[in-house]
């Protein structure tokens, strides 16, 4: 009980922290987005005054020389930009920019690397009529400010993961201590079971032999007694199985399923039905109690889903162990929901929907292949195909 607990304790963890990371990181990721692009007007208008401001600069240089009748010393007042000074004809006159191929015609562009800034000259000074500025600035500056959101984010996603994880474990804290109270109680109601459920069977197996009792009466306490014993090996199972290592054994399947099938033929007859076996040897290696409770449960589950007056039969050959009956049958979409615990697609047969929970996790121990083959009002066919190693 306590594997499947941590199994869908973790489920319930893992749901909640896909949902509450997704949720917040949802949140964080729109709050960086906005940012940057905040951050990116402000960079552009940064590096477009920079700009600007360096070709006044240049500018105020060349009309100071021409004014003073002095050669133009060229030369960039900012080392983080370069400058181009170019004729009407687009010609280079002085230059150190990185890249060969400008735009004269636009007042200011960007490409990958970096944004330029073009400033034409209303009177040409020593045959230059546009002053082109070059920068990288901006582009570097992108690049930092996707790197610190990245980070911010990653970092996020981590200390949410960690917020998410101890706030699931808080919430999911009571519902396990239910869960943990409720699997107490079964672990000590199966204990406590097990003493009047085995003094029932002693009893009803020496008023058989007893002259002058009922037959009636005594088949039907034998056959309640068989009921509660079948109820109670399913329950000890759950509760106890996480401390249960198993003793595996050599024996003969086929032994061991017609000893289920004489431990059911009184409830077949009961309910008008009956079993027909037809059995080879086949020699297995595993826990006996463990794939005893298998058959029990697949012979529980097929009387108790057969219509009254048919016949359930069991083959086993090539280590296929089939058992098909005649009875109300599973739809397509319930064949893999009816293994999951507690699942009930026909709650007005009774039961706790714990036998084919018990019959999947002891089949997966073993690898033991199991398949369905069933119709809706024509009945059903469950196969276990044994490994060879086993």
């Amino acid at each position: 009980m306590g594997t499947i607990l941590n199994r869908e304790e973790k489920k319930a963890l893992i749901s909640f922290l896909i949902i509450y990371v997704f949720s917040a990181m949802v949140l964080v990721s729109i709050i960086g987005f906005l940012y940057y692009k905040k951050e990116i007007v402000s960079i552009d208008d940064k590096c477009s005054i920079e700009m600007s401001n360096t070709a006044m600069i240049v500018e105020t240089d060349l009309m100071h020389a021409k004014m003073e009748g002095l050669k133009y010393d060229f030369k960039v007042p900012n080392p983080n930009l370069h400058v181009g000074l170019y004729n009407k004809n687009g010609e280079a006159l002085y230059s150190n920019l990185e890249s060969n191929k400008i735009f004269l015609s636009k007042k200011s562009y960007k490409n990958n690397t970096h944004e330029y800034h073009v400033e034409k000259l209303s009177m040409p000074i020593f045959d230059i009529h546009y002053i082109v500025v070059e920068g990288s600035e901006s582009a570097s500056e992108r690049l930092k400010l996707i790197i610190l959101i990245a980070t911010v984010i990653f970092i996020s996603a981590i200390f949410i993961s960690f917020v998410g994880y101890f706030l699931s474990r808080l919430l999911i804290a009571p519902i396990k201590n239910r869960v943990e109270k409720l699997n107490c109680f079964i672990k000590d109601s199966a204990h406590d079971i097990n003493t009047p459920v085995s003094a029932l069977m002693m009893s009803v197996s020496s008023l058989k032999n007893k002259e002058g009792v009922d037959k009636r009466v005594v088949n039907h306490i034998s056959i309640s007694a068989k009921l509660i014993s079948q109820i109670y090996n399913s329950l000890s199972f759950i509760a106890f199985n996480d401390k249960d290592e198993g003793m595996n054994e050599k024996f003969d399947l086929a032994n061991l399923i017609r000893e289920s099938v004489k431990f059911f033929d009184e409830i077949a007859l009961s309910r008008g039905n009956s079993i027909k076996c037809e059995l080879e040897e086949t020699i297995v290696y595993m826990d006996r109690s463990h794939i005893q409770k298998v058959i029990n449960n697949l012979i529980s589950n097929a009387l108790k889903y057969s219509y009254p007056n048919t016949e359930v039969q069991i083959h086993l050959k090539d280590r296929i162990f089939e058992l098909e009956d005649k009875g109300i049958g599973i739809a397509k979409e319930d064949q893999d929901a009816i293994f999951n615990r507690y699942e009930r697609k026909n709650k007005e047969s009774g039961g706790f929907g714990i036998g084919l929970d018990i019959v999947k996790s002891v089949c997966h121990t073993y690898g033991i292949e199991i398949k369905i083959e069933s119709k809706l009002t024509e009945g059903t066919i469950f196969m276990l195909r044994f490994p060879s190693s086993i």
